[in-house]
């Protein structure tokens, strides 16, 4: 019984499953491709610890160093300074 009740709580999960993804797949009301993915979908910026201290450092934003980006951080607590590739 609890094999047969197991086996009904899985299929009602995946059933589900199918129905949300596909709920929003239709959600915005047009067919995505590529191109549309793309324009929508946006690297994260990285996260960073502090080396001196170990606390989690605050994000600057992006700041160009010559012709390259960078993603500028600093320490609040021991006012350490970091960049990273972005």
């Amino acid at each position: 019984m609890k094999k047969l009740a197991a086996l009904c709580l899985a299929m009602l999960m995946a059933f589900s499953l199918m129905a949300v993804t596909a709920s929003a797949y239709d959600a915005a009301g047009h067919e995505h491709d590529e191109t549309c993915a793309e324009a929508m979908v946006q690297p994260r910026r990285p996260a960073a610890w502090c080396h001196a201290c170990g606390q989690a450092m605050i994000d600057d934003g992006i700041v160009y160093v010559g012709t390259k980006l960078y993603v500028q951080f600093h320490c609040g607590s021991c006012e350490a300074t970091l960049k990273l590739p972005w």
